[in-house]
């Protein structure tokens, strides 16, 4: 799978580091392009949005003078300082009336940092703006706000509260923040910008298609759903609490969930220890002490009987629990619930549940050992609870290959009591004594003795030596340590052998097929990374679009997994696609205040009309001279507008570039170039379907086109990027030429 080696810096990413800079200490400022006319505004934040009630769309673009913010009582003389601060290019702070668009006025703080490159030519400016009234509402920063009062309000000219016509003192019309602030150094490190930015306090619920109360709410029931061992869960889309009757159980309720694990549990003890007890721990002299001490005597055959009366309390449970019907439906009538079980798994469990060996005991015949032990594998049926039960896990490859492994044990296991059982039946009529059972006396130098019954072999010696045969048989053709002597012996171990070949071909085929399904998606990868390559050799890729191309492909596979979602939602219906596609958009339509107000129906619609692009750093979205057939809605990371390789603007979460469809009967040309600062989100859709869907819904268009803010209009109006009477920019260096560490300030 690809590594993500992160974007490579390309021109002007030191602006985004900036931005996320000064986003984190929960500043509001705004960047001005000092080479640009009235050094106009290329970027501002949500705080400053938030601080004086205008949108971004109201301030991109304006002189950074701020000449906007100023009203009646703004002293001129401050007006006139921060006029002379930008002129000058100096480090400034200013205490200064502005106003809000609702008209009401506050005293604020104006720093000005400008930036400069190594050459020491100003490059932009940098303001930041504070509430004196809320600095002074900190009592955490009382310290800070003595020395702002003391060192800024108290000396600052151009305050409301000196008369206008007081010149400045001397020493005081330049700010030095170097002491004051501390430094940092660029770096091009991940960062998480959106979560800086304040969320929309308007935001609507879409919810689609119907708001449905679902099942799994609360903590309770999300373990009951993982739990859970049956396939026949309630389905997610119900639209209703089911009805339930007194002293019924339902089905994936945490006690049932809690149940089924618990006779998951026994039945495993049940498939392992039955055998096992039959024919290694049943024999005449446990009889007989069974008949002398009681039914209790033996741990074991307690256990077993707590195990069978378990079983028959799960009977009695399934008839109290419910079920779901083929119509989806849950079934809880008494009546019917029993019918179901009847017709289904009763039988099996039922006798699966009777206990045998405690009906005949005590019966006298002479044959009761041996009745007992056969009588006992019956409980070997309640495994077929395990193969219904389990069916949900067969999807995961994981659970398929512990299950795999685990019957295969398990067949092992029960083939080594078979094989003991035989060389036990056989042994006591052999002449000469050839068992395999004889042999590993004689080799373990504890031979049988006919007089004595616990002479021979320990039962630990026998069941190792069993498994062993049987593992090494399964697995391969055996090694002859442990080699059937009479006919008997010599049929089994065949059936033995046919049983290992077709386990070896089922298990471990499912195995290889499964550790190949495991790394599927890294032989896509390598697959489709293999087809561009031959591409780029094919075609002869210059180099630097070759890197492009490849890392775009890593990232966007990185992103998307190698998921076409288009050809995904091709294989749904067209209901259920405008369902995902409203979950996919979702945050678009809930935070952008132009879908406010709009129909599910109309929601649905637009959504499916989007479309989702992702954007690697340096990309071109539009050049200079393109159609605008496409309305860019940012969903996440930054990017920059550019004329004559000037940066005239950066755009980031929410924001929207474009143009105004409503107002151009035929789409325009593109005035600059759009291109990604790192990696972006982008969705977009085209001006044809939008009118399409709006036409369709003539009653929310028009409040769609009033609520609809392009941040930046692209259309070119008709001036040229070349007018004589427009100045010439110069151009912002590149990031590898920029400044250094103490050539740029954060803001105090």
């Amino acid at each position: 799978m690809p590594v993500r080696r992160g974007h490579v810096a390309p021109q002007n990413t030191y602006l985004d580091t900036i931005i996320r800079k000064f986003e984190g200490q929960s500043r509001k400022f705004l960047i001005a392009n000092a080479q640009m006319e009235n050094c106009a505004i290329i970027y501002c934040n949500d705080g400053f949005c938030e601080l004086f009630g205008y949108s971004r769309v109201e301030v991109m673009q304006r002189p950074c003078t701020c000449d906007f913010l100023t009203g009646p009582n703004t002293p001129s003389s401050a007006v006139s300082r921060l006029a002379q601060a930008l002129l000058g290019a100096e480090e400034c702070k200013v205490d200064i009336l502005y106003y809000r668009k609702d008209a009401s006025s506050f005293r604020c703080l104006v720093d000005v940092v400008p930036v400069k490159n190594e050459d020491g030519a100003v490059i932009m400016f940098i303001l930041n703006f504070e509430d004196l009234a809320q600095l002074l509402a900190k009592s955490s920063s009382r310290s800070l706000t003595q020395r702002l009062l003391s060192h800024s309000f108290l000396g600052s000219e151009g305050s409301h509260s000196r008369p206008s016509g007081q010149g400045p003192g001397p020493g005081r019309g330049k700010y030095r923040t170097v002491s004051q602030i501390p430094q940092f150094t660029l770096n091009f490190v991940e960062f998480n910008l959106e979560k800086h930015r304040s969320s929309s306090t308007t935001e609507i619920e879409i919810i689609a298609p119907h708001k449905v109360v679902e099942r799994t709410q609360n903590v309770t029931e999300k373990v009951t759903q993982v739990l859970s061992l049956g396939a026949d869960v309630l389905p997610e889309y119900k639209l209703q609490a089911p009805r339930i009757h007194r002293g019924t159980i339902l089905h994936y309720s945490p006690f049932k969930a809690v149940w089924d694990w618990l006779i998951l549990l026994l039945v495993i003890y049940t498939a392992v220890f039955t055998p096992y007890s039959a024919a290694f721990l049943l024999s005449d002299q446990d009889e007989s002490q069974r008949g002398t001490c009681g039914y209790t005597c033996s741990p074991l055959t307690v256990v077993d009987l707590i195990v069978d009366i378990m079983f028959v309390v799960d009977i009695v449970i399934n008839f109290r629990t419910t079920y779901v019907n083929t119509n989806d439906e849950v079934v809880s009538h008494p009546r019917r619930i029993a019918v179901h079980y009847f017709k289904g798994w009763f039988l099996i469990d039922m006798v699966a549940a009777i206990p045998f060996d405690l009906l005949i005991f005590r019966t006298g015949s002479d044959e009761t050992t041996t009745l007992i032990g056969l009588l006992k594998t019956a409980r070997l049926l309640r495994l077929v609870r395990v193969a219904r039960k389990l069916d949900r896990y067969s999807e995961y490859g994981a659970a398929v290959l512990f299950l795999l492994m685990c019957t295969f044990a398990l067949i092992a296991h029960w083939l080594a009591c078979i094989w003991y059982a035989i060389g036990n039946v056989e042994r006591p009529y052999l002449e000469p004594k050839i068992g395999w059972l004889d042999s590993l006396g004689a080799q373990l130098g504890k031979h049988y003795n006919g007089s004595d019954p616990a002479s021979g072999p320990s039962v630990q010696d026998k069941y190792v030596t069993a498994l062993y045969f049987t593992f090494s048989s399964l697995t391969s053709v055996g090694f002859g340590n442990v080699s059937p002597n009479t006919n008997s012996e010599k049929v089994f171990s065949i059936c033995v052998m046919l049983i290992g070949s077709l386990m070896y071909a089922s298990i471990f085929g499912n195995v290889s097929a499964i550790i190949q399904r495991l790394y599927s998606g890294t032989a896509r990868y390598h697959t489709q990374m293999l087809r561009v390559k031959e591409f780029i050799r094919f075609h002869q890729i210059p180099n630097p679009l070759r890197q492009r191309l490849e890392e775009y492909f890593q990232h966007a596979w990185s992103y998307t997994n190698g998921i076409d979602m288009n050809a995904v939602l091709k294989g749904f219906p067209e209901c259920l696609q405008a369902d995902i596609c409203l979950h996919l958009h979702r945050a678009l339509l809930q935070h952008c205040p132009a879908f406010h107000g709009a129909s599910k129906g109309c929601l649905r619609a637009l959504a499916v009309k989007f479309k989702t692009t992702h954007a690697p750093p340096g990309d071109t979205l539009v050049h200079l001279g393109d159609v605008l057939s496409t309305l860019y809605f940012i969903s996440r990371g930054s990017i920059e507008i550019l004329r004559d390789d000037v940066v005239v603007a950066i755009l980031g979460k929410n924001d929207i570039f474009g143009e105004p469809v409503s107002l151009h009967a035929r789409p325009g040309k593109s005035s600059a170039d759009v291109r990604a600062l790192t990696y972006c989100d982008l969705h977009k859709i085209h001006r044809a379907d939008l009118l399409e869907v709006l036409d369709m819904y003539p009653a929310f268009a028009d409040t769609f086109w009033n609520k609809l803010e392009v941040t930046f209009n692209l259309r070119d109006m008709g001036v040229s990027s070349h007018h004589p009477n427009r100045p010439q920019a110069t151009k912002i260096p590149k990031a590898s030429s920029l400044m250094t560490a103490g050539q740029v300030r954060s803001l105090p």
